[in-house]
């Protein structure tokens, strides 16, 4: 009865292995943003209108020739950066997250507009502006790591064409072109102070969204996001990772006996013992009130057996020593071989857990069952 209550009290809550695994649209990882597709197609389009602007401003406006190439040779560079622009956009319509791409598209763009400011006829070029636009459009949509990269080669890149303009072209050094050149570096510079400040609390909220308050454990939502990276990683390297799900037995007469604060301490007394007893490089997550999950990668399950009879025990003394009659009972399970998703092994898992608590009265531990179905 006691196995049946407590089943009707899980679907009440809802079934959690029908929940979807969360994907940012934009993650972060080694200094690099990751944006979404929707977001590097603006990019893509944008590209394009200034690649049109730029064409119909050497070509359309009366008066205008390029000060250093001929015409030919102007549109012939356009052209080439199309074609280059056409085929990054069909590689990220393909492959959305590739980080050479990032510096090969930015590099691109800083050699067109070099390009367009060594050839821009007027004393204070314009073209000087599209810098700042290279250098934002980059920097903020895929990191600081592009940002900073970004702005030191915008920077080289002017300086050298400035240069340049004035050896080769002989054009004349006005104070307005440098009052351009010095606003347009100020915003920049000031421009990358603030979105490292930005990057440095938007990183801040995003670990503190992803703990659990009270235990100071991974959250559900943050368990489902590692998993999936780890379940990738587990697919490419044919390795294997074991799932220890943890469910405090008597919990509820704990809350109901000594009261919420008792519960509570059980629940961080339990998160510090788990944390003590697993590698740095494993996962352990709160999934749900008095549940928790551990992600042991490539380990197997004997390993795993070691770490849930060790955490068994040490829940056992510190219960016995503060007098709480609470024990932990553990489902275990294997990838792939019990499942090769998440969710699929979760399943099997949780199968496992809920047998074992219905044949013990407690501090029980149950291996999974071979799952026949494939995610």
């Amino acid at each position: 009865m006691k196995y049946q209550r407590r089943s009707t009290d899980r679907r009440g809550r809802g079934d959690r292995r029908d929940q979807p695994e969360r994907r940012a649209a934009a993650k972060t990882d080694g200094g690099y943003r990751y944006p979404s597709w929707q977001e590097q197609q603006v990019q893509f389009s944008t590209r394009y209108v200034f690649l049109l602007l730029g064409f119909l401003f050497f070509n359309m406006v009366d008066g205008i020739t390029p000060s250093y190439w001929s015409t030919s040779q102007l549109n012939l560079a356009f052209v080439t950066y199309f074609i280059l622009n056409t085929l990054l956009f069909v590689h990220a319509g393909k492959y959305h997250i590739h980080p050479p791409r990032y510096h090969i598209a930015m590099w691109t763009d800083i050699v067109i507009v070099s390009i367009c400011v060594l050839n821009d006829p007027y004393p204070i070029t314009p073209s000087l502006l599209v810098f700042i636009m290279v250098v934002l459009g980059n920097g903020m949509r895929y990191g600081m790591r592009l940002f900073a990269e970004a702005l030191v080669g915008s920077f080289a890149a002017a300086t050298l064409m400035l240069t340049a303009r004035y050896t080769l072209v002989s054009a004349e050094l006005s104070p307005g072109l440098i009052f351009l050149s010095l606003f347009g570096g100020i915003i920049l510079v000031y421009s990358y102070i603030l979105m490292g400040r930005i990057e440095r609390s938007r990183h801040e909220l995003e670990r503190h969204s992803n703990l659990d308050t009270l235990t100071g454990l991974l959250n559900r939502r943050a368990l489902q996001d590692v998993a999936q990276t780890m379940f990738q990683r587990l697919l490419r390297n044919q390795k294997k990772l074991v799932m220890l799900f943890a469910d405090l037995d008597k919990f509820k007469a704990v809350n109901d006996k000594l009261g919420h604060a008792a519960g509570d301490l059980v629940l961080k007394q339990f998160a510090d013992i788990v944390r003590n007893s697993i590698r740095s490089t494993d996962v352990a997550a709160r999934y749900g009130g008095d549940e928790f999950i551990m992600l042991l990668e490539n380990s197997d399950l004997k390993n795993a057996e070691i770490v849930a009879t060790r955490i068994q025990e040490q829940v056992n003394n510190w219960a016995c020593k503060n007098s709480i009659d609470f024990s932990v009972t553990f489902g275990l399970g294997e990838a792939p071989t019990h499942g090769d998703s998440f969710s699929s092994l979760l399943e099997q898992v949780d199968k496992a857990l809920y047998h074992s608590k219905a044949a013990h009265t407690g501090g029980g531990l149950a291996l999974a069952q071979c799952s026949h179905a494939v995610s």
